[in-house]
């Protein structure tokens, strides 16, 4: 089948990097810690890369800090930080982002990224994607935005509504099984980038496998 829409994840798919360094958190939550006058050791892993907020709720609890401010802060010193990383060419697109121009000439696109909504915007802008995007979306910078990252299929079903388009009619690109469980969990379809031929271990059945982007022009003009 064709597709109405095409949705992108964007660490490891568009742009290289599995995802956000943790060197770029560990700073981040530093300077978080010094402007709300915490002195540590060294940075706690839970600050850094947390399984899930209730680590950072307890952070904060046991020094007495508001949940949300702190996590808002280390939210916005990450996307400075990266973005600045971005900037100064430590991470770029992959080359077959070419073809996107070519997708978009029958398709409507978006991105849909666990990485931070002001660094996904940032890299629409910063490498002229915005012609080719009908919508962008990454987490907010709030512990319940956290909490809502894929396979939560919250951030996909917003972008679509967006896009105006239907899931049956959606297919999402990711290059972890959990984009694959994302699109299940919406409704659409999947198709996992495998691009040096080493697939993530795991359960997943995506509707298509991908080793490159430009695989894509034949799905969404209706191949196989």
């Amino acid at each position: 089948m064709s597709y109405d829409a095409i949705v992108f994840d964007l660490d490891g798919v568009l742009l290289t990097g599995y995802h956000t360094a943790p060197a770029v958190y560990r700073e981040a939550a530093r300077e978080t810690l010094a402007d709300f006058d915490v002195t540590v050791e060294a940075v706690p892993e839970n600050l850094i890369n947390p399984d899930d907020t209730g680590e950072v709720r307890q952070f904060c609890d046991q020094h007495g800090l508001p949940p949300e401010a702190f996590w808002g802060y280390r939210e916005h010193a990450s996307t400075v930080l990266e973005n600045e990383r971005i900037t100064a060419g430590e991470r770029e697109p992959f080359e077959d982002v070419e073809v996107l121009a070519r997708l978009a000439e029958s398709a409507t696109l978006g991105i849909v990224s666990n990485n931070r909504h002001g660094t996904v915007r940032f890299v629409r802008e910063h490498f002229d994607w915005g012609e080719a995007f009908g919508a962008v979306r990454g987490r907010t910078p709030t512990l319940a935005g956290y909490d809502r990252m894929k396979p939560d299929p919250h951030y996909l079903e917003s972008t679509l509504d967006k896009l105006g388009v239907e899931p049956a009619e959606t297919l999402f690109v990711g290059d972890r099984l959990s984009d694959v469980e994302t699109a299940d969990r919406c409704g659409a379809d999947s198709a996992l980038l495998v691009r040096d031929g080493d697939r993530p271990a795991g359960e997943g059945d995506p509707t298509h496998v991908v080793e490159s982007l430009r695989d894509l022009q034949a799905l969404a003009s209706g191949g196989a």
